[in-house]
């Protein structure tokens, strides 16, 4: 091996293993009296590369150490502050377990040079695509594997602004893929500088044309990674797959037959030149990437594994007590999240408070007396507890949307406009409220911050049930139109629809571990809907009139379905085949659980409101 000076001025880098001073200048070979440089990884505008060795380590260290350009005399300042930003940011993008940790910031006579972990392995410009499917299965691994690092980035408000296949290291199996060289990557500290030009960088060839243009933005690396796999299909430069005169990507031509039209729509998505008809988040790409049936590996049993030691645990529900609403009908629950509250959502245009622990009335927030009083003019269908439930949103048959304030009760009428609302539900992440109404319409209206709302217009007929996926990060929507759509959070983009129930939607549910959507439609089935089989949902119950309402314990644990024949069926997911048969005279109308999930809130067109409670029977004996 050899020891190279780091000396920009070197006329004669190359020493032997051993030196201490560099021959040619005199300069000292160790970085810091700590790291040998050993070779020249890469050279460009912003600095060079080497692999080195850290002194004092057994076994060897390698790392690699990244040599700051030397700044010109009038920009020192500049320099200096650039040089510790990049230290900042890769401090903290290094925790993530696909890029390098940062080891060291060294700032002394010799120069500016930061310290990072060397990522064994080769990068991806060096492979070569091979038959049968000439790096398909390498593109789908590129995918799955970098987006969500892309996601998390972009999160910390970073754009890479370099990903090519060069950036991207291979380690030895089974660890994944890598992301390098973050030294044209871009912090975006207030959402304003997206607007405004700033430098020119970027590999020929990858980089977007807003970036070209000097206004790279996350989308930019969406592109980046698109390209990427389509040098990685074909083995060909981005140069040789687009073509100027068509202005367009000219890539099929030199994939192989093979590349399933599902993949190449999305591709064609990445790379697309117009930022309007790109996907703005990765979050994105991924969540159509799982609903095109493009999942590496299919998921576990929609019944998971249960606990270790509960394997022959047989549990009950019992009803711990019941309300009683004479001439009333709760048509929708809401259950606070800290599980001391239950709200309903009444026919009599009231919204009511109760406390869980003992069925105590709590508050009730008054039905409208005049056209100009606050409160709802007909019965309320659905309500929700904001994220900090510090308040509650009802929505009603007469088209009004009201936030109801839990410090001072009092309220306050959202301005939304349209027909009935038929489902409304609080996503927990940005405190976010969508609204199902009648005419199929979705609102996104943003509860907290200065965002503007969005209205979703693609379902054609009434929006009847709403859920969330945690885990695809999905708005999931089910109506009257017969269909299942799924929504990419938090832009609102419709990632697919699912045509394949015959019914029209009653109600959804999403698993909390694994996304997997539960629906229940009209005739009475209750169908469980995967990435791995989007086209084709598997019948896990069939109740005997029509399903109600859906929901699923916080734990995952159980599945509990109402129906219109007044049965609630609770069934339980931990591998079991438990079913248990709850009964209320007439139609159950809502159903939620408390975030312990030890007991469950029902209500009922009998005009009633029942609290069952988990039991072990193990427990009396």
């Amino acid at each position: 091996m050899t020891t190279v000076c780091v000396n920009p001025a070197c006329p004669q880098p190359t020493n032997e293993d051993s030196a201490i001073a560099c021959a040619a200048c005199g300069q000292p070979l160790l970085v810091d009296d700590r790291y040998r440089c050993q070779r020249v990884l890469g050279q460009g505008g912003f600095g060079r590369t080497y692999l080195a060795i850290a002194k004092g380590h057994n076994p060897p260290l390698h790392c690699v150490v990244k040599q700051m350009a030397p700044a010109v005399k009038n920009n020192r300042s500049d320099a200096s502050q650039r040089f510790h930003r990049e230290a900042d940011r890769l401090a903290t993008l290094g925790q993530h377990p696909q890029i390098p940790a940062l080891l060291d910031v060294i700032d002394n006579a010799q120069g500016q040079f930061l310290v990072q972990e060397h990522i064994p392995g080769s990068s991806l410009d060096e492979f070569v695509p091979q038959p049968p499917d000439g790096g398909e299965a390498l593109v789908q691994r590129v995918l799955y594997e970098l987006l969500p690092v892309l996601a998390y980035i972009h999160d910390h408000s970073v754009i890479h602004r370099d990903i090519k296949p060069a950036n991207i290291i291979a380690p030895p199996s089974p660890q994944p893929l890598a992301l390098v060289d973050f030294g044209a990557a871009k912090a975006i500290l207030d959402p304003e500088q997206l607007k405004h030009t700033a430098t020119v960088i970027g590999s020929a060839g990858y980089a977007a044309p807003e970036q070209a243009l000097g206004k790279a933005v996350f989308a930019s690396d969406i592109f980046s990674l698109g390209v990427t796999c389509l040098h990685l299909l074909t083995g060909l430069h981005p140069f040789d797959l687009y073509s100027v005169s068509d202005d367009a990507w000219v890539w099929r031509p030199y994939a192989p037959a093979s590349v399933s039209p599902a993949l190449g729509r999305v591709l064609d998505r990445m790379v697309n030149r117009r930022l309007s008809e790109r996907y703005s988040t990765a979050q994105e790409v991924l969540a159509d990437l799982r609903w095109s049936g493009l999942a590496l590996s299919a998921a576990a049993p929609f019944a998971p594994a249960l606990p270790r030691g509960t394997e022959s645990l047989e549990v009950a529900w019992e009803q711990r007590f019941a309300l009683n609403l004479p001439g009333t009908v709760a048509n929708g629950l809401a259950m606070s999240p800290s599980g001391r509250a239950i709200a309903a959502a009444c026919s009599d245009g009231t919204v009511r408070l109760w406390d869980c622990t003992n069925g105590q009335a709590i508050h009730t927030f008054g039905k409208s007396l005049g056209l100009l009083g606050l409160g709802h003019r007909g019965p309320v269908r659905a309500l929700v507890f904001t994220s900090q439930g510090d308040a509650i949103v009802s929505g009603g048959e007469d088209g009004q949307l009201i936030q109801w304030r839990l410090v001072d009760y009092s309220g306050q009428k959202l301005p939304l406009s349209g027909w009935q609302i038929s489902a409304l539900l609080i996503i927990p992440q940005t405190g976010t409220l969508a609204v199902g109404s009648g005419d199929g319409r979705i609102h996104l209206w943003p509860l907290e911050g200065s965002h503007a709302p969005k209205t979703l217009v693609h379902h054609q007929d009434q929006v009847t049930a709403l859920a969330v996926d945690f885990v695809g990060n999905l708005l999931v929507s089910g109506g009257c139109d017969r269909t299942l759509r799924l929504w990419s959070l938090p832009t609102g983009r419709l990632v697919r629809t699912l045509t394949a129930p015959k019914h029209n939607i009653t109600a959804l549910a999403c698993h909390p571990h694994d996304g997997r959507i539960v629906s229940g439609d009209q005739m009475g089935q209750v169908q469980v809907w995967s990435a791995e089989n989007p086209d084709q949902g598997l019948v896990i119950h069939k109740s005997p009139s029509p399903v109600t309402a859906i929901t699923i314990s916080p734990n995952g644990h159980w599945l509990a379905i109402g129906a219109d024949n007044g049965h609630l069926t609770l069934i339980n997911l931990q591998g079991q085949g438990q079913t248990i048969q709850l009964r209320h005279a007439w139609t159950v109308r809502a159903i939620a659980f408390t975030p312990d999930s030890r007991m469950i809130v029902s209500t009922s067109a009998d005009e009633t409101i029942r609290f069952w409670c988990w039991v072990n029977p193990a427990s009396l004996d």
